[in-house]
């Protein structure tokens, strides 16, 4: 479950109740392997809060630029699902094996990797766009054309989805240029520590995860307590980003989900998908 869609007001509502003796802190101390966690949860979810104050201007330039990511990420992954599935369909449905092999030959080209390829990092999306050329002969380019879709040939809906991967490499350029140069405002906040902040909560959040599995005292009670929120709201998160929504949503991390290990520069960005 990745958490690159999730709000600064979902982080800080899930993070919340952890230090809330009122809620859940009580719990969260009871157990001996997530205790020690409490003083990085705290200073995690206080960087949520204070780097949040953005003025106005760079909320609005960071909102745009996350809004069409997404919505090109969204259009990237229907498409590259939908010409997956379309060829695999057509080669369940054939009783030409020969036709057959070569709708999964030409599905395989075109996502080698599967439909693991829509949780790919932006970087690694817009990348295999580039090298998607390369993969294919002249059979399977005469097969991707002669294919017919209710888009038109099979070859526009591939179009559109490298075209969306190579527009999203664009957008991240530029965000990444935002968060670079933009200079502290009057909160002393930039793009930049934001994205940091959202690191170091994500980081505290996946040790959370990987100490209550370990937890010999964490009943499956314990578990939901403690998880199901944020599994909950994960989960609204990336349904609302596979949609392309922004309803909520803040800048995305600039290479998939996943988070530098414990100990690394606050400043690398994601890597990996």
């Amino acid at each position: 479950m990745g958490y690159r869609n999730l709000s600064p007001q979902a982080m800080v509502n899930i993070s919340g109740p952890w230090l809330d003796p009122e809620q859940d802190r009580k719990v969260f101390t009871s157990l001996p392997l997530l205790a020690p966690l409490l003083p990085a949860v705290d200073e995690a979810h206080g960087r949520i809060l204070t780097t949040q104050r953005l003025g106005t201007s760079l909320q609005q330039q960071a909102k745009a630029l996350m809004e069409k990511a997404l919505a090109l990420d969204a259009t990237h992954d229907r498409k590259l699902r939908g010409a997956y599935n379309y060829l695999g369909a057509l080669a369940e449905m054939t009783d030409d094996p020969e036709f057959a092999a070569a709708l999964l030959d030409l599905r395989d080209r075109l996502a080698p990797a599967g439909l693991k390829a829509v949780a790919r990092s932006y970087g690694d999306q817009a990348g295999d766009a580039k090298l998607l050329p390369s993969r294919l002969n002249e059979a399977s380019e005469k097969l991707l054309k002669k294919l017919k879709t209710p888009e038109g040939p099979l070859s526009q809906v591939v179009d559109a989805w490298v075209a969306a991967a190579l527009d999203i490499e664009k957008v991240e350029a530029q965000r990444e240029q935002l968060a670079l140069n933009t200079p502290a405002n009057i909160d002393g906040a930039t793009p930049r520590e934001v994205l940091n902040a959202r690191n170091a909560w994500i980081r505290v959040v996946r040790a959370i995860e990987t100490n209550l599995a370990l937890e010999k005292a964490a009943t499956g009670e314990i578990t939901e307590r403690l998880l199901g929120r944020l599994r909950r709201e994960s989960a609204r998160a990336d349904r609302r980003g596979r949609k392309g929504g922004t309803e909520g949503a803040v800048e995305p991390a600039p290479a998939g989900d996943d988070v530098p290990p414990a100990g690394s520069d606050d400043d690398d960005p994601f890597d990996g998908a």
